[in-house]
């Protein structure tokens, strides 16, 4: 056992991992598959750590296969009965405020103020829920901190960027959300994880972190398949879609917009026309719905729709029989973050035909035949090489197996992220200058922190807090907390307070509660259902040169 491993057993140490976002079957794509297998594996290698598991109750019977001595599931969210418990918690109304509350309430952008009102339904059960588990470290391998606390670092995987680079994929309430889980996981994590350096550059341009604070590691599956199926298996799903052994394209991936279907069907289109007497087929799988239909629909209308096939989404053992007998998997996405179909088709021998774009280079290496996934020609040009060089199919299987073995195991993954959370777990973490807890129309949550980073400057916190003169109690209470410490202020009804604290040298945070807290919902004020504590006028870190705003910062 080395001594990193020997370090972690001396004493048990409780990591909850949340995965409350988990949807059923395959929507959430290849960070679905390679969190399922990560934590399998740290199950088996850190006898002494315990894995929480937060779930929701859509994804937590699923996720009982992930059960052993060492790992345990907690439902924390219940989608059915949430808004009950709610309105039941907060049952007192009073219709002579609505009018006057509906009138005066600030009028923030539609989109924000949406996603906050959805936010605020994790995190009424969010509240000391880390403290209550004794938790020593909140992993989130969906990258936003949604169970975050101060006092618990935590660990993000950041998959890509994507809506930064290709917004017209996205609703503008989709690329919000995106960006916020993306800031606050910048802000809140202790150690950003990303899973391509790709992805690690494109971290470091959009965000204001040290370089220290972002790493890397691959995902490290080339094998999760078993690349062996069974005769059986083999021919039950080819006679099932009617393809035929090595005379069939294979494209795994979802149906959203940056994979690229279109213009994959517009290439193979042209292909099929200057090749009439070609056999070949394409097989895309993918979860079904809406999306998949239209491009069936598509392809019909452009006269190739009994040369693409659409199984939906496929059992492993049905996505190994496939993989087993393509002639080549394609790949023309135009952004992502990894690409693990890429090292799965390497490890089954199979010639990879992928985009020269984003994190495909970095992973397929000079083991694939790469095109311009915006130029068809290029696309074709690929499909005719894989069909008549018969050498340089030979040459692409043989470096892609060698490619696939040299990337590493799930086991090598699984050190790797356990490294971290040790390595965060014993402080070697980064805690930046942040408001949290604060909504885009600057209502405060019950609970708010601000954190903060060490220094040698003198320096101090300054934050001004109002409510308005409709709010329906005379007063609210303000505890500011840090270090065991508390000093609670009084915010009149209509008025506002100004709070200084003095900050210490080393790195911490500051908690600030609200009592007690107003709920639009609770006084018939539509769906939202956040706690609002108060107003923040103001929220900044002052030293004798400096003044950091913090409330610019959240905005």
């Amino acid at each position: 056992m080395s001594a990193f491993a020997s370090g972690l057993n001396e004493r048990t140490r409780k990591i909850a991992v949340d995965l409350t976002p988990i949807l059923p079957g395959g929507e959430n794509g290849g960070a679905k598959l390679m969190t399922i297998e990560l934590i399998r594996h740290l199950g088996e290698i850190a006898g002494n750590c315990e894995f929480i598991l937060l779930t929701s109750d859509r994804n937590h019977e699923e996720l009982a296969r992930l059960d052993s001595a060492n790992v345990r599931r907690f439902c924390v969210i219940n989608q059915a009965n949430q808004e009950d418990q709610t309105a039941s918690a907060f049952s007192v109304t009073k219709a002579k405020w609505r009018r006057r509350v509906a009138a005066l309430l600030p009028l923030p952008i539609k989109t924000r103020l949406s996603f906050a009102i959805r936010r605020a339904q994790t995190r009424l059960q969010r509240n000391s829920l880390l403290r209550g588990l004794r938790a020593d470290l909140l992993f989130c391998p969906f990258t936003a901190p949604f169970f975050f606390e101060p006092s618990v670092p935590v660990v993000s995987v950041i998959y890509d960027l994507q809506y930064r680079y290709y917004p017209q994929f996205f609703g503008a309430e989709e690329c919000y959300a995106r960006d916020q889980h993306f800031k606050e996981a910048y802000t809140r994590a202790s150690k950003l994880v990303c899973i391509s350096d790709h992805v690690r550059d494109t971290v470091l341009q959009n965000a204001d972190v040290s370089p220290d604070h972002v790493v890397t590691v691959p995902i490290r599956l080339p094998n999760r398949l078993s690349s062996d199926p069974s005769v059986e298996q083999v021919a039950a799903i080819l006679n099932r879609l009617a393809v035929v052994d090595r005379k069939f394209l294979f494209f795994p991936a979802n149906f959203w917009l940056h994979k690229n279907h279109q213009m994959l069907f517009t290439a193979f289109g042209m292909y099929l026309s200057r090749h009439p007497e070609s056999s070949l087929k394409l097989v895309c799988t993918g979860a079904p719905g809406a999306r998949m239909e239209y491009l069936r629909e598509a392809v019909t209308r452009m006269g190739i729709g009994d040369r693409v096939v659409f199984p939906g989404y496929l059992t492993d053992p049905e996505f190994a029989a496939l993989m087993q007998s393509c002639k080549a998997v394609i790949f023309p996405s135009l952004y992502e973050g990894f690409g693990m179909p890429i090292l799965e088709a390497m490890a089954f021998g199979k010639p990879v035909l992928c985009s020269n774009v984003t994190s495909l280079p970095e992973v397929a290496g000079d083991a694939a035949l790469l095109f311009d996934p915006t130029k068809p020609n290029t696309i074709i040009d690929a499909m005719e090489r894989i069909e008549n060089d018969s050498k340089l199919v030979s040459r692409l299987i043989e470096k892609g197996i060698e490619r696939a073995a040299n990337f590493g195991t799930p086991m090598d993954m699984a050190w790797e992220y356990l490294r971290i959370f040790h390595d965060v777990i014993d402080g070697h973490g980064y805690v930046g200058q942040a408001l949290h807890g604060i909504y885009p129309d600057r209502w405060m949550a019950k609970y708010a922190y601000i954190t903060f980073p060490e220094s040698h400057k003198q320096r101090h916190l300054e934050i001004l807090l109002s409510t308005p003169n409709w709010l329906p109690f005379k007063h609210v209470y303000a505890n500011l907390s840090r270090d065991g410490e508390s000093q609670v202020f009084t915010i009149r009804r209509g008025e506002s307070i100004s709070i200084q604290s003095p900050l210490p040298a080393e790195k911490g945070f500051i908690e600030l509660s609200f009592d007690p807290v107003f709920q639009p919902k609770a006084y018939q004020l539509g769906e939202d259902i956040r706690l609002l504590g108060s107003i923040c006028e103001a929220c900044r870190i002052v030293s004798a040169d400096e003044t950091f705003d913090l409330l610019k910062e959240t905005a």
